[in-house]
Order: C-alpha cells, then sequence, then structure tokens
C-alpha cells in the first residue's frame, strides 16, 4: 500500500509528501537532464516543450543557456506548476518559459509547433504509447526531435514498482510504439536508464 502511495506521488505529487517528492526530483534528475539537454541539441530561437516538468528544473536549465529559444511545459500536478512556475519566474516574466497546467493526453495544442519535445519519467504513467508518441509526432516541426528517458523494466521490476502506477514498457515495446507513430529515425542509448532519441 506504502508502495502504492509513494508511485502516485511520482506520478502526480500532492500535499506535503508531494514537497518532498519534488525534492527528490530534483535532486536525483539533474544529472539526467544534462544528458537529455545535450541530446536535444538545442539551436537559436528552438520551440521547445516539455511533458510533464515536475518542479521546473529541466525547463529552469534550458532557460539559463538558451537566450534566444521560446520553453513552453505542461504538468497536470497543481502542486507542480506552483513551484514551477516560482523556480522559473524571471523567464515568465520576461515570456520566455510558459507553463500550462493540464493533463497532455487531453489539451489541446497547435500541431507543427515545436522543434523538440522532451520528458524525464514519463512514459510509465501512460496506460497505451500510441496515442501519446502520435501526438507528440503531431507536434513537432519536420525533422522535430523527441527526447525521452525511462528507467530500465528491470530496475523497475527489481523496486516492485506498482503495476497499478507504473506501465513496465520495455525497449523494444517503446521503440516499436514510436516508428508506429511515425518516427522515422530512432536513436538510443543506455545509461541507468535509457536515453531515446526519435526524429520526426
Amino acid at each position: 500500500m506504502f508502495k502504492k502511495f509513494i508511485g502516485s506521488q511520482f506520478k502526480k505529487p500532492t500535499g506535503l509528501f508531494g514537497l518532498f517528492t519534488s525534492n527528490l526530483m530534483i535532486k536525483g534528475n539533474r544529472g539526467k537532464y544534462e544528458s537529455l539537454i545535450n541530446d536535444l541539441n538545442i539551436q537559436s530561437n528552438d520551440r521547445i516543450l516539455e511533458i510533464g516538468y515536475g518542479p521546473g528544473l529541466g525547463i529552469n536549465l534550458i532557460a539559463e543557456r538558451c537566450n534566444s529559444c521560446t520553453i513552453h511545459g505542461i504538468d497536470f500536478s497543481g502542486l507542480m506548476y506552483k513551484r514551477a512556475t516560482r523556480l522559473n519566474k524571471k523567464y515568465i516574466d520576461d515570456k520566455k518559459v510558459t507553463l500550462l497546467l493540464g493533463d497532455f493526453l487531453t489539451m489541446k495544442i497547435g500541431t507543427g509547433e515545436y522543434d523538440k519535445i522532451f520528458c524525464l519519467n514519463v512514459v510509465y504513467f501512460w496506460d497505451e504509447l500510441q496515442q501519446p508518441f502520435a501526438k507528440i509526432n503531431s507536434l513537432l516541426k519536420k525533422g522535430g526531435m523527441f527526447c525521452f528517458y525511462m528507467a530500465h523494466r528491470d530496475f523497475l521490476i527489481k523496486k516492485k514498482a506498482p503495476d497499478t502506477i507504473f506501465n513496465k514498457y520495455s525497449l523494444e515495446q517503446v521503440t516499436h510504439a514510436l516508428g508506429q507513430a511515425g518516427f522515422s529515425k530512432i536513436d538510443h542509448y543506455s545509461d541507468q536508464g535509457y536515453y531515446i532519441k526519435a526524429t520526426r
């Protein structure tokens, strides 16, 4: 029961325990964000979207480094929206960062808007991959890139992550779904988990 509660907090942080969880995210995810940002190969004037921005660290790291980029984020945790807004207030005030509160799967977003889309530790919370991957593909410009990080399936099994919260996708399942969604080039490498890059 406790593992299920913990898992639910990583999916959608709420309340005081959600604040504790978001602190763990900041501490544990910085290195993963650094790798993802490097994989994105960000260029001047890129339009970038993060799905599931959590406390806003990834967006903050990009905003600090790319003066000419426009960065959007969407997350369905009200607590994370407030925390990410505080962290990125300077960039929000400068119209460089826009944070949205809502469910990526149901929110209407203009197609063909983004050069780069990324997410970290999000894909397990989607009960199937075809719809989100197809939506991501539609949001990207031609030649746009989707980069994301996911833990190894065996790691989630070893940690007994609850099946009711975590979908323990294999690398093969994920890459197949990306191909089915229309991504033309799919690369990956492993370092604690999988870093996957797909090009539209």
